[in-house]
This record gives C-alpha cells, sequence and structure tokens, in this order.
C-alpha cells in the first residue's frame, strides 16, 4: 500500500476542522435521509428528492448558489457551489438522486438501521453532503479553491445521461469523489466495466403445437442452449485470467425464457445477462467478441438472431498515488482512527465516466453497498456522520495541499 504522505496533499488538517466534522450530528443527517427514503424516486422521477435536498443545502449548509438543472424533464440535478476566497483547484462530490425501480417495504427505523428503497445506494450518503458542506462554510472553508456539489437522476435506468451533459457542458472539478460505495474501510481504486446484453432467437410462423412439427423446423429452445454453453464456455476462459483488485472478468446469463406452453413449439427464446471487462479490455472489444459469438452460432443454426447492447461504462483504474486518494485516507484517519484499504470492485459506479468523459481522478467514499438493491436496503445512522466529516475534512486537504499557480 503506498504511503500515507504525499508532496501534493498535506498531513496538516485546519484548524477547528477535524473537531467540527467529528461532532457532525448524525441523528440530523439520519432525519433528513429517513424524509429522502420515504419519496418514490425511480430513474425520471426525482424531482421531489432534488427539491428537497436543494433546500436543505440552502437552509442547513447555508449554501447561496444552489440550482436545479431541468435539463431532463422529471429528472432535475442539483448544481451547488461552496467557493474559496482564493483561486484554486475544485473538489467535486457526486451522487444520484435516484433508485432501482423494484417494490420495497416502506422506510422505517430500527435502532441505529434505516431500512428503505435507496438507503445505501445512495439517498442517505446525499444527505451527508449536506452537513459536509455545512462543515466547511463554518470553519471558514475553503480558502482557496471551490467546492462543487453535483447530484444526478436516471443513473439506475443505466444511461446516466445527465452526467453525461453536465461534463459535456463542463460542469466537473479537478478531482472527484462520489458517495456510491463505500463503508469506511476500503477504498475502491478500480472497478469492471459493464454491459448489459440480451439475444433473441427467434423463427417464423405461429404457435405450433409439438406433434405438428417438422424433424426439420428451427427450434429457438435448441439454439438458446447452443448460445448458452458457448457462453458458459466464454465465462470459463474469462475465470482463467485475474486483473490487480478486480478478480476475473465475465460474462454472465441472469435470464433464459423461452415458450408459454408445455406442449407447444416456442416461436423465440431470449437470452440476457452481463458482460464485466477489466482494464485492458474496451466495451468496443466486449461487443465484438459477443457478436462474433453469435455470428458464429447464426451461421451453425441457420436461426434469425437479435443482438441488442446497453455499454454501460468502460473499466475504472484510479493510480492510488493521486492526491485525491491521499487526502480521503488521511481524512478517514482523522475522523475514524483507521486507514482505508485499497481495493477493486465487481460492480460499476460513476468515477469512470469522471475518469473517461472528464479527465480527472474520481475515487468512491459512500456507506456500505452490501444491501444495494436487496428487498432489504439498509444504511447505518451512525455512519453517517463519517460520511460527511470523510467528505468536509478530504475535501480541505486535496484543497489546500494542491500546489499554487
Amino acid at each position: 500500500m503506498p504511503p500515507l504522505a504525499d508532496a501534493s496533499a498535506p498531513t496538516v488538517l485546519p484548524d477547528g476542522l477535524v473537531e467540527r466534522a467529528r461532532a457532525i450530528d448524525a441523528e440530523a443527517i439520519g432525519a433528513l435521509a429517513f424524509e429522502l427514503l420515504s419519496m418514490w424516486a425511480p430513474p425520471g422521477h426525482e424531482t421531489e428528492v432534488a427539491v428537497r435536498l436543494a433546500a436543505a443545502f440552502r437552509e442547513v449548509a447555508g449554501l447561496d448558489d444552489v440550482q436545479l438543472d431541468e435539463e431532463f424533464p422529471g429528472s432535475p440535478s442539483i448544481i451547488a457551489w461552496l467557493r474559496g476566497d482564493e483561486p484554486g483547484p475544485t473538489i467535486q462530490w457526486h451522487g444520484h438522486l435516484d433508485a432501482i425501480d423494484v417494490p420495497h417495504a416502506p422506510a422505517r427505523r430500527e435502532g441505529d438501521t434505516l431500512h428503505g428503497r435507496g438507503a445505501c445506494d445512495m439517498r442517505a450518503a446525499c444527505a451527508a453532503l449536506v452537513w459536509a458542506a455545512k462543515a466547511l462554510r463554518e470553519s471558514g472553508l475553503p480558502r482557496r479553491g471551490n467546492v462543487l456539489i453535483t447530484l444526478h437522476g436516471l443513473h439506475e435506468s443505466g444511461g446516466n445521461e445527465p452526467l453525461h451533459r453536465l461534463i459535456e457542458r463542463g460542469i466537473h472539478g479537478d478531482a472527484a469523489i462520489s458517495g456510491e460505495v463505500g463503508g469506511g474501510l476500503t477504498l475502491p481504486v478500480a472497478s469492471l466495466g459493464l454491459t448489459f446484453w440480451s439475444i433473441v432467437v427467434k423463427r417464423p410462423g405461429g404457435s405450433l403445437h409439438e406433434t405438428n412439427a417438422a424433424p426439420d423446423l428451427l427450434r429457438p429452445l435448441a439454439v438458446g442452449r447452443l448460445l448458452l454453453e458457448r457462453l458458459d464456455r466464454l465465462n470459463e476462459r474469462l475465470a482463467a485470467h485475474t486483473h490487480p483488485y478486480v478478480g476475473a472478468e465475465s460474462v454472465y446469463v441472469g435470464k433464459f425464457t423461452c415458450g408459454d406452453y408445455f406442449n407447444t413449439v416456442p416461436e423465440r427464446c431470449e437470452l440476457a445477462g452481463t458482460r464485466r471487462h477489466g482494464p485492458g479490455t474496451s466495451l468496443a472489444a466486449v461487443r465484438d467478441e459477443l457478436e462474433g459469438l453469435v455470428e458464429a452460432v447464426r451461421h451453425e443454426t441457420g436461426a434469425d438472431i437479435e443482438t441488442h447492447w446497453n455499454s454501460i461504462a468502460e473499466a475504472f483504474s484510479l493510480d492510488p498515488s493521486e492526491s485525491i486518494v491521499a487526502a480521503i485516507r488521511e481524512a478517514n484517519i482523522a475522523v475514524t482512527g483507521h486507514d482505508l484499504s485499497l481495493v477493486g470492485m465487481r460492480a460499476s459506479g460513476n468515477a469512470v465516466h469522471f475518469q473517461q468523459e472528464a479527465r480527472i481522478p474520481a475515487v468512491y467514499y459512500g456507506a456500505d453497498y452490501s444491501t444495494a438493491h436487496s428487498d432489504h436496503e439498509s444504511v447505518s445512522v451512525s455512519d453517517l456522520a463519517r460520511i460527511a466529516g470523510g467528505y468536509a475534512l478530504a475535501s480541505a486537504l486535496y484543497l489546500e495541499g494542491a500546489p499554487r499557480t
């Protein structure tokens, strides 16, 4: 693991900020998080959450420059600034406002735990950013440079269109912290890239009783089974090679549907899943690889096979010597007393978009992600103070330690 000290990151935290960060009120953050969890906000329906959070940045954090960017109807982005008096770099805090469009029990609290859709992914972390901004402002920080806060929707649908547009418009910092994953024990510095795919095998004609089928009739089920076998073999080959931090690449089949009645010949068969690739492989190469696999089966069987691709994100890999990495690690030590282990993650998040499109380093620092997208999604209320304090301290370290020009 690289040393904490770095020429571009100080080891002395600003006076008073450490104490203020350690004293952040987790219960206050938890109360706002509970409000947000009580709002149903699937992709494209984030307005209520965005309006409430924007108000909190104004009223609780005391920020003057808070905007709702409504380029995407029903899915506004929050753009907020905390500016220093002197010129300097900009640190960006980023997250998404939506949650997956899957039913969940109503939001509730049991002891230290908040339950609800979007709890750890990532409505509670969004709430924590309000108190992080409050801690900086009340400490008279930043003295130089700026903090940019951006929160967008349409994340869980896979497109992240508002984020891409923000970056295209130049609304980004010189380094970014995303609250999507975390937990206070590890710091992801690499992740796998992600492609959603589906393959559909079709035959002409309508529904047909099994006894009326000609012996040479193309059977989508048989072709689908052949595709499944080829995909399994590809996954075995991928599993034989591992990458530092992220492990092996994979192709995963999560859906195989065929037929609608037990004694009819199906008209179609559909397979769908994911392809996760590591650094050194690209979305384009993944698509070519899978298209080649399908074309071979198409040639062997004569089947009509359609392919559909949703290229979500390239693989992500961050140099551990980046100053934002040192800043996050030192901040976590100041708040919790322990360092963060550098790890990889198999899930895909928004850090890669900052790296690939904005050409800036980005790290993850958020809540424990282990219950994300599950039927029992939850977050620890007490941990929310750690998130808020970590953001405030890391930002001060990064901005105060950046080289002066």
